[in-house]
């Protein structure tokens, strides 16, 4: 029991737990926290005399981490090959089944790269082609039109908000749709009407 900072009483403070989620991309993991609760005037303060909460959330942000790269290689796994992801990343052979496995945890930028594959897994053919510029536009480009003749509809909206200004061409029998920041509405009412059998092209950014 302590004196409150706030009111000011004295023996007034008990030591009580909160909940805390830890969040890393699309996994969180869930932890307690040691919070104090005045008797006196009801106050909740996050006083972390012992420095015990900075520990606990250290630990929980690590397994939140951990097992959002354990999912990320597991699906990633599926369609490339771990050998040839190290290859070309310059990681000793088994790293990403360790990670994978949880047997080893990946650091802070390890698992950054990890995530950055998760979403875009062709980067690893960038590196296997000793990160050439021109063939990592050419991968870059293909893999774009793949997964915009995938996800048409989805794809071609995510290219024109107010946060990314691109420019997306939707050709069917001669006629083409041109998309970009500035006609948004009208874009997208022409393109659901094709969408379904259309052939998609990417252009590029508009600076």
């Amino acid at each position: 029991m302590m004196k409150c900072p706030i009111c000011g009483a004295e023996n007034a403070l008990k030591k009580v737990k909160t909940e805390y989620k830890a969040t890393y991309s699309f996994k969180t993991h869930s932890t307690e926290l040691n919070s104090y609760e005045c008797s006196c005037c009801g106050a909740n303060l996050d006083l972390d005399y012992e420095e015990q909460n900075e520990v606990a959330i250290k630990e929980a942000t690590s397994i939140a981490r951990n097992n959002c790269i354990s999912e990320i290689l597991e699906k990633l796994e599926k369609t490339n090959s771990f050998v040839e992801i190290e290859r070309s990343l310059y990681l000793p052979p088994k790293t990403l089944s360790k990670w994978k496995n949880q047997s080893k945890a990946p650091s802070a930028a390890a698992a950054a790269l990890v995530s950055l594959l998760g979403v875009f897994p062709w980067l690893s053919y960038v590196g296997m082609l000793n990160y050439n510029l021109a063939d990592a536009y050419k991968i870059a480009y293909a893999a774009i039109l793949k997964k915009a003749s995938e996800e048409p509809d989805n794809f071609i909206f995510s290219m024109s908000n107010d946060f990314y200004n691109g420019i997306a061409v939707v050709h069917q029998k001669n006629t083409t749709y041109k998309m970009n920041s500035s006609d948004n509405k009208i874009a997208n009412d022409n393109y659901s009407e094709v969408s379904k059998s259309s052939t998609v092209s990417y252009i590029g950014n508009v600076l």
